[in-house]
């Protein structure tokens, strides 16, 4: 039965989301590291882990890694760095959106800001739609309205996926 790989997605009532794939055991394993670092601290891994599977990060580890990642002036957001693999700049307004929620409090910002915000982080920018439609597709993005008033806001991959691009990035300016 070890070769089974199964999948759990928890959330609990503060908010903390994991989600896990692997093992029963291993599986089992992330389950009681995650609970235990909601009720202490996390500042250093679990020696029971692994593997690097995604779990969901002290409140405080999240804001340092954002931080790091994205400059805040007030309604403005800027990259501190460029991502290797976002040429287009798609996975570079990932990080945009993530950062726009969890520093800005806005959760669904307008295309012009997001536009705003890359150009402002050295991407070319022409439309913003067709940079963000391969995520849209991906599901990572849930887009609304139209024209310059269209939202955009993370799905929950989304909203992994952006976390994981904004440590790849910090750890590059470290």
């Amino acid at each position: 039965m070890t070769d089974v790989l199964c999948k759990l997605r928890l959330r609990l009532a503060s908010g903390s989301e994991m989600e896990v794939e692997g093992t029963p055991e291993f599986i089992r394993t992330e389950r009681d590291y995650f609970l235990s670092a909601q009720t202490e601290p996390v500042n250093a891994k679990s020696p029971k882990m692994e593997s690097q599977a995604p779990i969901q990060p002290h409140p405080d580890i999240i804001g340092q890694i954002w931080d790091k990642a994205v400059e805040d002036d007030g309604n403005e957001l800027v990259l501190r760095g460029k991502l290797k693999a976002s040429h287009d700049g798609n996975e570079a307004c990932l990080v945009l959106l993530g950062a726009s929620e969890t520093l800005l409090k806005l959760r669904k910002p307008t295309a012009f800001q997001v536009a705003k915000w890359l150009r402002n982080s050295g991407y070319p920018v022409e439309r913003i739609d067709r940079i963000l439609q391969e995520s849209i597709q991906k599901g990572e993005i849930l887009a609304s309205g139209s024209r310059r008033a269209r939202r955009y806001e993370l799905t929950l991959t989304g909203k992994s996926k952006a976390f994981l691009l904004a440590q790849e990035l910090a750890s590059l300016i470290e």
